[in-house]
């Protein structure tokens, strides 16, 4: 269903168009790193987040693909799940220590593959490589993010989130019954999808071969998402790149919106947290990092005003950080799509940044 002026609670409205989001920085009483060390502090005692652990990793298979060298592994969380993930190295991974980034798979409603939409590994089944041939050619130009940027010098890590690829459900409209489930014992879909993305960090930075100084998150659409999630609560993540995911509360909660949709909402909807940080609030506690926030003008899902209201918002926490020039905030020309221009410009980014 969808909801616009004509179903939308009232109270949903009153409560959208008053929201003050009393945890947001005031430069004037507060000082932005101690407001920003109080911050982090408060989510993760509301999210219950736990402690710094990192995942169990055991190896399923291995393989070549020219100069890469790659790895299936199944991560084994401290929450009791357990996730297939690809692990991806330049070279023959025994060189000097690489940079690394954590790739975040999108949503899209197209759960038959996670990791393999930004990685993709030799002879895999026909069907799943139909299913990756498809999703890369309409979300990413048909090229494979993360095994581009292995060809550049990075290691790339990719991990199923809950729901799909090997996680996978029963489709869009499990979405709901699950976050329901989740809800009924404390914690939400989202708080789940970012616990388990911290720990993913974690094990990314303590692999052999890898600078732990040098390590970036990078995701778009609702990898974008979890990206500056990560970026603002991680110290591991030294620099982000979120694509295709930002905007302000109050410019989303509008007529036809994904996010007062239910369904997928559920994925960036932290209920302990919800109504005191604004999304760009919460991406600016990534800051003083380097950080590329990019969206299309004609994106359909997040309006260029509201993307354009975010981006201001944005640049007055890194200003008020005192790393203005440490932030880039784009607007390319097309839709909701990570083409091979956008990517060009994300790793030449990250080229001068790592």
């Amino acid at each position: 269903m969808t909801i616009d002026a004509e179903n939308m609670s009232s109270l949903a409205i009153r409560l959208r168009d008053s929201r003050t989001f009393p945890w947001r920085h005031d430069p004037v009483s507060e000082p932005f790193a101690d407001w920003a060390t109080q911050t982090r502090g408060r989510i993760h005692t509301a999210l219950t987040l736990g402690p710094d652990a990192s995942p169990t990793g055991d190896i399923v298979a291995e393989w070549r693909d020219g100069d890469l060298s790659g790895q299936h592994l199944r991560l084994g969380f401290s929450n009791g799940e357990t996730s297939q993930a690809y692990l991806l190295r330049p070279g023959d991974g025994t060189k000097n220590p690489s940079p690394a980034i954590l790739l975040l798979h999108d949503h899209g409603s197209f759960f038959s593959i996670g990791k393999e939409k930004l990685i993709r590994r030799p002879n895999e089944t026909p069907d799943l490589t139909a299913d990756i041939d498809h999703w890369t050619a309409r979300i990413y130009g048909g090229r494979h993010v993360g095994n581009a940027l292995a060809s550049r010098g990075y290691t790339v890590l990719s991990v199923d989130a809950l729901g799909w690829g090997s996680r996978r459900g029963n489709g869009y409209g499990d979405q709901q019954a699950l976050a329901a489930n989740l809800m009924q014992f404390g914690t939400s879909l989202a708080g789940v999808v970012l616990q388990e993305d911290l720990e993913a960090l974690n094990y990314l930075a303590s692999l052999d071969g890898i600078d732990k100084n040098r390590i970036a998150v990078l995701g778009y659409s609702m990898g974008g998402f979890r990206a500056f999630q990560l970026a603002a609560l991680s110290d591991r993540a030294k620099a982000c790149v979120s694509g295709g995911w930002m905007g302000t509360l109050s410019g989303l909660m509008q007529s036809g919106n994904n996010q007062l949709r239910g369904q997928s909402a559920f994925y960036m909807l932290h209920p302990q947290i919800a109504g005191k940080l604004d999304y760009p609030d919460l991406a600016g506690l990534a800051a003083p990092k380097p950080a590329l926030f990019f969206a299309g003008a004609e994106d359909r899902h997040f309006p260029e005003p509201v993307v354009a209201d975010a981006f201001r918002r944005l640049t007055s926490l890194w200003t008020e950080a005192g790393a203005r020039d440490r932030l880039e905030t784009r607007l390319f020309p097309g839709g909701h799509s990570f083409p091979r221009d956008r990517q060009d410009h994300a790793f030449d980014w990250l080229d001068r940044t790592l």
